[in-house]
């Protein structure tokens, strides 16, 4: 009995709901009129994105490694040529080859297209000579060698100043005697102009009592500041230089820290006091 009435109570439930929701036949609900709203999708709009200027005062210093890397790679390797017996520069020789091939093929922006110029030049140089002795040994010429020798330190001082130039720092030479006593008179030799060293790195360098990383510091060399050299030690890890404006003071400084003028040049060897 129980059962039936909850079904019947469920069924008049169900019926109510039903009624109510349809309303009766005489008042049905009227339907109001739709509006169809049109939404236009957009696009998002993407402001472009700048793109570093490379030759800029920010980034030139990274531009500039990529190349001066490579340089100083192929220094350090035609180093050795000297040392080296004629019949033994082939390795020597491939090895710059394959250097001067990643300078070749190293993309510079427009502001350092003279500095790879530069640089190319004194390495197809360097090269061109070492191949020529090879080929005629005891042959050559030697008036031919030291004439390409000449044009690849030119070429190499020309690559040295355009990297002080593109970097905005000022490559000045300790002044000498002979420059201080002004031009010299017709018949003269001009004095020779002074090797440097440069501080192209981004940071300061130390100049040091004695050519030793645990000796006392003197002073520093800040980024872009040069010194005139005076000597280097027996294994050429050290430069002795003149203490930038304080005449007659020397300090040293660790070779790899900083750029030779003109790596080639033979520097007299100074022994520590």
């Amino acid at each position: 009995m129980e059962k039936r009435l909850f079904f019947l109570f469920t069924l008049s439930l169900t019926v109510t709901i039903m009624i109510s929701a349809c309303g009766s036949p005489e008042q049905a609900p009227t339907k109001a009129p739709t509006k169809t709203i049109q939404v236009q999708a957009t696009e998002p709009v993407l402001s472009p994105t700048a793109t570093p200027d490379p030759c800029a005062p920010e980034n030139i210093q990274t531009e500039v490694e990529k190349v001066h890397k490579i340089m100083r790679e192929f220094d350090d390797t035609s180093l050795l040529a000297p040392s080296i017996p004629q019949i033994m520069l082939y390795p020597v020789i491939s090895d710059l080859q394959r250097i001067r091939r990643d300078a070749e093929d190293l993309s510079v922006p427009s502001c350092l297209v003279s500095l790879k110029q530069y640089q190319l030049a004194h390495m197809n140089t360097v090269i061109n000579t070492m191949v020529y002795l090879l080929k005629l040994g005891a042959d050559a010429d030697g008036n031919v060698v030291d004439q390409n020798i000449a044009l690849a330190k030119q070429q190499h001082d020309q690559y040295t100043l355009e990297l002080a130039n593109v970097l905005g720092l000022t490559v000045v030479a300790a002044p000498t005697a002979a420059s201080t006593q002004g031009t010299p008179e017709a018949g003269e030799t001009a004095a020779p102009t002074p090797l440097v060293i440069i501080n192209l790195g981004s940071f300061t360098v130390n100049l040091r009592e004695q050519p030793d990383l645990n000796a006392e510091s003197l002073g520093l060399l800040d980024s872009g500041a040069s010194a005139a050299v005076l000597g280097r030690t027996a294994d050429a890890l050290w430069y002795q230089v003149e203490f930038p404006g304080q005449t007659g003071q020397t300090a040293w400084v660790y070779a790899s820290l900083v750029q030779l003028s003109d790596p080639s040049a033979e520097l007299p060897i100074v022994s520590a006091p």
